[in-house]
Parts: structure tokens; C-alpha cells; sequence
């Protein structure tokens, strides 16, 4: 009983980080054919994936509130919920802010970033997954510590383009528009990096 209990949670875990890649992949996809007469659409369906993601926290979290024994702490798996979640809110207002500034076309820089967050949100999965065996775990770590590589890649091309924004770009209005946009697409490598923050405090808790 107790084992099927335990591979709830660590499965739930999985299937959270999931909704992440899903809504990353659908992000790269709608930027990567960047088309306004659709972004109404493509809005709805991103909004739908972060619902769903929350409809998935929300029936752990009701688990949660029945539990006496957990599979790691209570607070680490509410902690790392939240911060899954965080994750698909995240790229959800990136679409969202899209729509708000009235982007009517893609900068070059978008395309580098959501490819790297591709790989990102994909190394926090493969670091959830490994969760329920974090105790002999030979891939944990290392996805761990990619995840924090490709955040700290992503701050560099966030200069970069932040730099080539206000350096190129003389409409303050866009100027305005694209420093919120940039802002919002390095805030989903920030939630990736708690996540794994929270991953990687249940390793030393239990180490």
C-alpha cells in the first residue's frame, strides 16, 4: 500500500514537470510561426495546458491534506508542486504578454531563448523523473546542474538582447513592450531553477 502511495506522488511529480515541456513546446512552436490572426487561439490553448497543470496540483495538494507519511517531506512536495507550477504559469504569461504589448512580429532573440528553454524545462523533467531513486540516482545531479548551466546561459542571452533593444530599438512604446516580454522569458529560467533548487534541498536533506 505504502509503495503505490509513494509512486503517486513521484509520478504526479512527473506528469507536473510534463505540463512544462508541453507548454514550452507549444510556446517555441506559436513564436516560431509567429502569426497575429492566431495568437487569439494559441492563447486559449496555452491557457488550457496551464489549467490542466493546475487541476493536477490541486488534486495532489487534496492528497496532501489526507496524508500522515509522505514519500519525502510534506513541505518538499508542496514546495516542488508550486514551483512545477510556477513553471507552466510562467511561460503561460509569456503568450499573455504577447497579446497585452500588441507584438506584432518576433525579435531573433525570442528563438534562442525559447530554444533554450526547450532544453531547460526537459532537464528539470529528467531531473523530476529521477526523484523516487534521488538516493542512487547517477543522472539527478547532472540534470540538476543543467538546469542551472542553461539559466545562467539563458541570463547571458537576456543581456545580450536587453543590450541590442535599447542600443537599436528608438520607440519607447517598443522599447517598453520588449523589456517586459524579455523579462517574462527569463523569469520561465528563474522558475526552472527554483524547481531544481527544491530537487536538489531533498537530496541534501536525505543524504
Amino acid at each position: 500500500m505504502k509503495q503505490s502511495r509513494d509512486q503517486y506522488y513521484f509520478e504526479t511529480m512527473a506528469r507536473c514537470a510534463g505540463f512544462g515541456a508541453k507548454a514550452a513546446a507549444y510556446l517555441q512552436e506559436s513564436l516560431s510561426g509567429f502569426d497575429t490572426t492566431t495568437l487569439g487561439a494559441r492563447i486559449e490553448a496555452m491557457h488550457a495546458i496551464e489549467h490542466d497543470a493546475d487541476m493536477l496540483k490541486h488534486d495532489m495538494m487534496e492528497h496532501l491534506s489526507r496524508e500522515f507519511m509522505t514519500p519525502i517531506e510534506l513541505e518538499d512536495l508542496v514546495a516542488l508542486s508550486q514551483e512545477l507550477d510556477n513553471v507552466v504559469d510562467c511561460i503561460d504569461d509569456v503568450m499573455q504578454r504577447i497579446y497585452i504589448h500588441n507584438i506584432t512580429a518576433m525579435r531573433e532573440d525570442v528563438h534562442a531563448l525559447t530554444a533554450l528553454l526547450i532544453r531547460c524545462v526537459e532537464a528539470l523533467c529528467g531531473a523530476v523523473g529521477e526523484l523516487a531513486n534521488f538516493r542512487k540516482s547517477e543522472t539527478i545531479r547532472p540534470a540538476i546542474v543543467e538546469v542551472n548551466s542553461l539559466e545562467s546561459e539563458a541570463d547571458a542571452l537576456y543581456l545580450k538582447a536587453m543590450r541590442r533593444l535599447y542600443t537599436t530599438e528608438t520607440d519607447p512604446i517598443t522599447v517598453l513592450s520588449w523589456t517586459h516580454l524579455y523579462e517574462s522569458l527569463e523569469g520561465c529560467f528563474d522558475a526552472c531553477e527554483h524547481a531544481s533548487d527544491v530537487i536538489e534541498s531533498v537530496i541534501m536533506k536525505n543524504s
